[in-house]
């Protein structure tokens, strides 16, 4: 039989080695994504979706088959544009890293022959013929219901711009994890939309620029996307989340937090996931 203080020593040395074991675990990085804004040439839009389904996946994959950190791409069909400041694109890529996206001229032109059967500058130049791009920016990921991509093909993605308000950053993306991603993960499990994510704006960003960060809903037709989410439902899975705490407390302070600036829907069309 150990004594008592024997037994207490190993207790501390092994709470000593299972602290030191998850200290020593690296964080797992950041979540990116690099939105590219596309807007087609005219009587171009045929081709340019053709390419995106065809020779664009390939290429997409034969990409993340040589980057480990490449975790998911698509594009999708803009929907419902208006006259908005801003909103003058037609298609919109997303190709979401762990970790900072890579440079654009590292990967090797091999990649692009093997997939497309073209050089990187020839790709460039039939690409030019076809669309243009207007607008670029990289996010990163505040909270979600699920690991980055799930989305299919067909999906319809509704994004958010939300302006927040000054100061108020770290209070808004706090609420985010902690509050909003445990309820949404309870509605998407509920089968009231597929997916949920909160991007944070990293370049371009500040005072400047119209928007800070993007919120992401995937349904899985259009009629859902357009009628948009429940908000009694909202309630009904605020109150099993967050037992004793106020619902309005959290509405207000969303609204102190933030503004939502604009809000597009769009249809997936091309995709590609990394294998899980």
């Amino acid at each position: 039989m150990l004594k008592p203080l024997v037994r207490l020593s190993l207790a501390f040395v092994v709470t000593a080695l299972l602290a030191a074991t998850a200290l020593a675990q690296p964080a797992p990085p950041d979540i990116h994504v690099v939105v590219s804004y596309i807007k087609v040439l005219p009587g171009q839009d045929d081709a340019y979706r053709t390419y995106l389904t065809t020779s664009g996946k390939k290429l997409f994959q034969e990409l993340m088959a040589t980057n480990a950190n490449f975790l998911y791409w698509s594009s999708a069909r803009a929907m419902y544009q208006g006259m908005e400041d801003g909103a003058d694109f037609d298609y919109v890529g997303a190709s979401v890293y762990a970790g900072p996206p890579p440079e654009p001229a590292s990967i090797p032109d091999a990649i692009y022959m093997k997939a497309t059967g073209m050089s990187q500058a020839d790709l460039g130049k039939k690409l030019a013929t076809m669309r243009t791009v207007v607008g670029s920016e990289v996010l990163r990921r505040q909270a979600g219901t699920t690991a980055p991509g799930m989305a299919r093909e067909g999906d319809f993605r509704v994004v958010g711009r939300i302006r927040i308000k000054p100061g108020m950053g770290s209070e808004y993306y706090d609420m985010a994890k902690t509050m909003a991603e445990p309820m949404q993960q309870a509605r998407a499990a509920n089968g009231e939309f597929k997916s949920w994510s909160l991007w944070a704006r990293v370049f371009p960003s500040g005072a400047g620029t119209s928007y800070d960060a993007l919120s992401v809903t995937y349904f899985k037709d259009l009629a859902s996307a357009i009628k948009g989410l429940d908000a009694t439902k909202g309630a009904e899975a605020f109150m099993k989340t967050h037992p004793g705490k106020n619902y309005a407390t959290y509405i207000n302070n969303a609204r102190d937090y933030s503004e939502l600036q604009q809000r597009f829907v769009m249809q997936v069309i091309a995709a590609v996931e990394r294998a899980r």
